[in-house]
């Protein structure tokens, strides 16, 4: 052998070597994730040996195809020849079954040469295939939620609580497993499972958490002052589960919506187990003055809270129309005016009218605010040893006088002294009854003329009748000068003729 043939042998040999080093470095694994039922392409660029076979073996180191040739029944895979060295392997609609390492090789004197190895990795997106159902706990009951993910790779699951107003609290769950013990109302609400491996979607699943407890109520205030006749709102927040009955109670009497008197109303909060309770009182009376309490029941307990009632004294006590004099008729009813603003149960109000039977300038009591008690809007009472259908006097409006069937006796003068702001007074006149068809009242009337409206028509009917008068008598003076001034014109024009009658005869001797 020649020295130029060892020679050539020798750098032949020295280019083989190389390209084993580069086919051992271009064999490296390549790891390929595809996710269930989408394509895969698997690449393999032979730059090694062109004119060689290139062939591709699966996970078995079966072969699946040769050059372009497909050797494999299986019609889902393909080859991928675009360029002259490019051998990308195809594979439609991936399985589970796929995941493994194919590989790439060049056959070279009855021996493939590896080119590329890719590792096959099939990706399943999750799903939760298991969960623990919807759930009901007592105040400190316990429980176990469980949730199992499948999916490749294996998903991880974690646990979140959602509460109200968007709050989202992360809990520490091991393995899908979450541990409730010892329940009490802040474990209630939707517990999320979420199951993720990197494979979009992420899988979701709830469970929805309920906790059973003892009501629970709260009075924002303990003491309401409010002005008798004004309306007032009594409020109280509710907590419970179930709700149950919820209700207000008046010295321990239930109270019920009662128009003109009281209505309840409800509102719910923003979680199911809270409720806010109200109660109206319309045109708030000395007897409204009270303990009011709100009470919740339910299948666990009951809860109560309560707020007290009482008046207010805004220091602007007013008296809104004085007592003004009045007239009325016999068996009729007569209001006299006191109305009275701002009065509150620390406030007093008497009635009284002087007595002309008692002499020496006594008076007797018809109304005392201070210890009066009233239960009906019309505010009524008796003068002391009067039957119960004898009722004489009573209040209207803010503390005016109604006196009842009116007698002659009832004649006088009436007070209406308010502590603080002094004593005021009007006088009634009382006039007789007459029958239909007479002259005075018409019977139709129901309630006293005030005196000065009486006083004032008579006033003007007499300025009318001395005003008529006056016309009258000035008219015939008028006339009666008239008169004379005729009569004494024609005396003098009969004067005047007989004196030139009687002057003729002189003239003409002359």
């Amino acid at each position: 052998m020649s020295s130029n043939s060892k020679a050539w042998i020798s750098w032949t040999k020295l280019v083989f070597a190389i390209r084993l080093l580069v086919i051992t470095r271009c064999s490296d694994v390549t790891v390929l994730p595809v996710s269930v039922g989408q394509t895969a392409i698997l690449p393999c660029h032979n730059t090694i040996h062109g004119a060689a076979q290139v062939v591709w073996k699966d996970k078995d180191l079966t072969m699946l195809t040769l050059n372009e040739a497909v050797l494999t029944d299986d019609r889902r895979i393909s080859i991928q020849h675009k360029y002259q060295n490019d051998w990308d392997l195809q594979i439609n609609g991936v399985r589970l079954s796929d995941t493994g390492n194919y590989t790439c090789c060049f056959v070279l004197n009855g021996v493939c040469q590896t080119l590329k190895i890719v590792s096959l990795v099939i990706q399943i997106p999750p799903t939760i295939v298991n969960i623990s159902s919807d759930v009901t706990l007592s105040t400190g009951g316990s429980t176990i939620l469980v949730c199992i993910a499948a999916g490749a790779p294996q998903p991880t699951v974690r646990w979140t609580l959602h509460l109200a107003n968007a709050i989202v609290k992360e809990l520490d769950a091991v393995a899908g497993i979450y541990r409730i013990a010892g329940a009490d109302p802040s474990d209630a609400g939707r517990y999320e499972c979420a199951a993720s491996n990197g494979v979009p979607p992420v899988a979701y699943r709830s469970v929805q958490v309920d906790v059973e407890f003892v009501p629970q109520v709260l009075v924002p205030y303990r003491e309401v002052r409010q002005q008798l006749d004004a309306d007032t709102l009594l409020e109280c927040r509710v907590r419970s589960n179930p709700i149950g009955d919820v209700y207000w109670e008046k010295n321990g009497r239930r109270l019920d919506s009662e128009p003109g008197r009281y209505r309840l109303s409800s509102v719910k909060g923003s979680e199911k187990t809270q409720l806010l309770f109200g109660l109206v009182v319309y045109r708030l009376r000395p007897d409204d003055l009270a303990l009011y309490t709100c009470v919740a029941r339910n299948r666990l307990g009951t809860a109560v809270g309560s707020v007290l009632l009482s008046a207010w004294h805004n220091g602007t006590l007013r008296l809104l129309s004085p007592p003004r004099d009045a007239v009325a008729r016999t068996g009729q009813s007569v209001v006299i005016d006191c109305a009275v603003e701002g009065m509150t149960a620390d406030d007093r109000l008497v009635w009284w009218r002087e007595d002309p039977s008692e002499g020496n300038g006594n008076h007797k009591t018809l109304f005392d605010s201070s210890t009066t008690t009233t239960t009906t809007n019309r505010r009524s009472w008796l003068p002391e040893g009067d039957a119960p259908a004898k009722i004489k006097y009573a209040t209207r409006g803010q503390y005016s006088l109604e006196i009842r069937s009116v007698v002659a006796e009832d004649a006088g003068l009436y007070h209406c002294h308010i502590g603080g702001l002094g004593n005021f007074s009007a006088n009634l006149v009382v006039v007789a009854h007459r029958s239909a068809g007479g002259s005075g009242f018409s019977p139709a009337e129901t309630n006293g003329v005030p005196a000065t409206v009486f006083i004032a028509v008579v006033v003007s009917l007499v300025a009318v009748f001395a005003v008529v008068l006056v016309v009258v008598v000035l008219t015939s003076v008028k006339h009666y000068r008239k008169i004379l001034d005729d009569k004494r014109h024609e005396q003098s024009t009969v004067f005047k003729t007989e004196q030139s009658i009687g002057s003729s005869p002189t003239s003409s001797y002359m």
